[in-house]
């Protein structure tokens, strides 16, 4: 900056700052109310003296007559610096009765009185907690309030555009049929699916859940995530195209994690055939745990022991010697205990092919669904599921399309189609 014009906002303020010059820490947020009342009256300055969306005395009309200009609207607009004014011009067509201010959705302006600059800063506060303490931050990071109720409806507008976007994509893909491009060419892609619930008003529905993974040539660990309320066939195709942006076509290997539920082996007939399917270890261990239970009780040693002979044939990838073991026991027992043990015959039966554990580890596969796992506890748990929180459907969707939005660094681009004006 030029030193003259520092020298001279020192002598303005000489006297403010005197009174702290020797404590950093009181210095520090005096300089900044100097800097953001500046910011403020030039921000102002700047927009009164722009054309703010005038365009001659007539603009073409949809309908097809002219719209006319009428005058200047005024609109108060909070801003990352505090409020200003803004004169914008405004049109009206006489004929079919519709009007437009050009300025508002040229500058990405939505229904809410807040600046681009100030909506994106409470929505990226908002993807990580509740509305209440995104305002709360609002007001102790840039000292400006917003309440909690504008932050939701912004939340839930700007989140609904970002899952209409996603939505728009599928459809695309089905009328034109042209694969996404893929920029990361990974040797092995990761594809891993679960499901995890939010509470809603009408009870806990399941969100669907991907994490597409790999390792660049450098060892740097990616990973794009794809999560919705919806059925398994939409999530499927949504889940699909995500996975050939990060390189599915062309991948040497690709392998599908998942918890041999019947909606994920669908999907994986449907659209990763080519893909080795891995039921995750931690939900196999996890069945051989409940058959335990169910047999001797939960928590006692001998239910201990018992699983723990049993994942070790697991582990190896012996899975008929274990089914074996399992008809065996099968015939001592009647009742609970018998229905136990046929529903984890029938579990292991149904998964045998996906539980070569021993051949898995052998190619060096990822043979447990961490990463999905994890997805579910941060893309969805983290942010729908604190403490009391009933979610309507659109809420609970927009604001998991936004939370994956900028946890899959799309959040810049997103926020440059003006998202509030859509």
């Amino acid at each position: 900056m030029d030193t003259r014009i520092l020298e001279q906002l020192e002598g303005v303020y000489a006297e403010e700052l005197a009174l702290v010059r020797g404590d950093l820490g009181q210095l520090e947020p005096a300089v900044e109310a100097i800097v953001k009342s500046l910011g403020a009256g030039l921000l102002q300055r700047l927009v009164d003296r722009g054309p703010n969306g005038y365009r001659g005395s007539s603009i073409p009309c949809s309908c097809g007559g002219s719209m006319r200009f009428v005058d200047h609207r005024r609109r108060w607009i909070h801003t990352l610096l505090g409020w200003i004014e803004i004169r914008r011009a405004y049109y009206h067509c006489a004929a079919c009765h519709r009007s437009q201010v050009p300025y508002d959705r040229a500058s990405g302006l939505g229904a809410e009185q807040l600046s681009p600059a100030l909506a994106q800063a409470c929505c990226l506060l908002a993807v990580d907690d509740s509305f209440a303490e995104s305002a709360k931050k609002m007001d102790a990071l840039f000292g400006e309030k917003v309440s909690d109720t504008t932050i939701e409806r912004l939340a839930h507008q700007v989140g609904s555009v970002s899952r209409r976007q996603q939505e728009q994509e599928r459809q695309r893909f089905e009328l034109e049929r042209e694969v996404p491009a893929a920029p990361a060419q990974p040797r092995r892609l990761y594809v891993s699916v679960d499901g995890t619930t939010a509470h809603e008003q009408d009870g806990w529905h399941e969100a669907k859940i991907g994490c597409i993974y790999w390792e660049d040539e450098h060892f740097r660990r990616h990973a794009y995530y794809v999560g919705r309320f919806c059925n398994s066939e939409t999530f499927g195709w949504h889940l699909w195209l995500a996975a050939c942006r990060c390189g599915l076509r062309d991948a040497a290997e690709v392998v599908y994690l998942g918890d041999g539920a019947s909606w994920i082996r669908h999907e994986h007939e449907r659209h990763f055939r080519r893909a080795v399917f891995i039921v995750d270890w931690y939900h196999a261990s996890e069945h051989l745990w409940d058959g335990g239970k169910a047999l001797f009780g939960e928590g006692t040693p001998r239910t201990d022991q018992w699983v723990r002979e049993r994942l070790s044939l697991l582990w190896e990838g012996r899975t008929r010697a274990l089914l074996e073991d399992l008809k065996a026991q099968r015939r001592g027992h009647r009742g609970p205990k018998r229905k136990a043990l046929d529903d984890l015959i029938r579990y292991l039966r149904t998964n045998e092919e996906q539980m070569r554990y021993d051949v898995f580890r052998a190619h060096g596969y990822d043979i447990g669904s961490g990463a999905v796992e994890g997805a579910c506890k941060h893309v969805v748990a983290k942010r729908l599921k604190q403490s009391g929180m009933i979610w309507t459907r659109p809420g609970s969707s927009a604001v998991l399309a936004l939370r994956i939005t900028w946890l899959n660094a799309e959040w810049n681009p997103f926020w440059n189609r003006k998202p509030m004006a859509a």
